[in-house]
């Protein structure tokens, strides 16, 4: 597994700090180890679709910094986040997007 750690600044003050797994063979859907979200959200082993909005707030951060901001994050209350719920959420605007595009 090749892991490099991301760190997601969205405008509206909500962060996420991610480990994502290089390896993943499916260009389609990112494979993230750990996804943690500034507002108290832990996601464990997540699939997410390529998301070109979210990529131009994503930038690299080093293994210590990722764990720096987990420990602060953590501190702060971070508790565990309902997975289930984040793929059906992100699964139907990925289905938007593909109606979207059919009907241009």
């Amino acid at each position: 597994m090749k892991l490099i750690y991301l760190q997601t600044d969205f405008p509206n003050g909500r962060s996420h700090i991610l480990i994502r797994n290089l390896d993943s063979t499916n260009v389609e859907l990112l494979h993230y180890v750990l996804v943690l979200s500034n507002r108290g959200k832990l996601w464990v082993d997540v699939f997410w679709p390529y998301d070109d909005e979210s990529e131009r707030y994503t930038y690299s951060i080093s293994e210590q910094q990722f764990w720096r901001t987990f420990r602060e994050w953590r501190l702060q209350g971070l508790v565990l986040g309902d997975s289930s719920r984040v793929a059906e959420i992100l699964a139907r605007r990925q289905l938007e997007r593909k109606k979207t595009r059919h009907k241009i």
